[in-house]
């Protein structure tokens, strides 16, 4: 997919757990193609001990917490820049955990209920989301750029729409796969279930 490049007015600080890199599809090359290079960086490694120099403007880190502030109730211009971890939650954590500095920014979170579009990954729950939407939520609603989710994700879709097309499936999520763990473990099947397809899933409308 050709990815068109948007503009917006907060840098974005990816902080990528080194695992990220062996993953065969990942979202973070669709964010660095889809912003300008000074609006995004993506630095590897587990402790960053040059993080205090990327600090340098107002910086918020997008991470949930009871001390998160709502991306949607932040006022355009509070932050130049947003950090976000890339990993798997397990990852992310410890990264937030290895990093002390990071636990003293402020932070923000989404909590709009628009679904993951990312459907050949198994998300951990119907909520989750990838890298890239995340950022790109986030700072739709941060500058109020109505819109620039949808462009931003838009090669996301289209790389899941090929993957369709030569056979991949659409997950369920790992809270789902539980569920039906259970049901199987309970009904005495052997073969139990790693990560299901969405049976009703409409291939051809999305």
């Amino acid at each position: 997919a050709v990815v068109s490049t948007q503009s917006t007015g907060t840098k974005v600080i990816v902080l990528q757990h080194p695992a990220e890199q062996n993953r065969q599809l990942r979202t973070v090359p669709l964010l660095k193609a889809a912003l300008p290079d000074e609006k995004c960086a993506v630095v590897v490694g587990k402790r960053f001990a040059n993080l205090k120099d990327m600090l340098s403007v107002p910086t918020a880190l997008l991470f949930p917490g009871k001390d998160a502030v709502d991306c949607s109730n932040v006022s355009p211009g509070t932050y130049d820049q947003i950090i976000c971890l890339d990993g798997t939650w397990p990852q992310a954590r410890r990264l937030y955990q290895k990093n002390p500095l990071l636990q003293s920014l402020p932070k923000v979170m989404l909590s709009s209920t628009r679904k993951s579009v990312y459907l050949i990954h198994t998300q951990p729950t119907v909520h989750h989301l990838s890298t890239l939407e995340s950022v790109a939520r986030a700072i739709e609603e941060m500058e109020r750029l109505d819109g620039l989710e949808d462009k931003l994700i838009a090669p996301l879709k289209e790389m899941v729409r090929t993957q369709f097309k030569y056979g991949a499936c659409a997950h369920s999520t790992q809270q789902e796969a539980r569920v039906i763990r259970k049901q199987e473990i309970k009904n005495g099947e052997k073969n139990l279930t790693v990560a299901p397809k969405i049976c009703d899933f409409n291939y051809d409308t999305f």
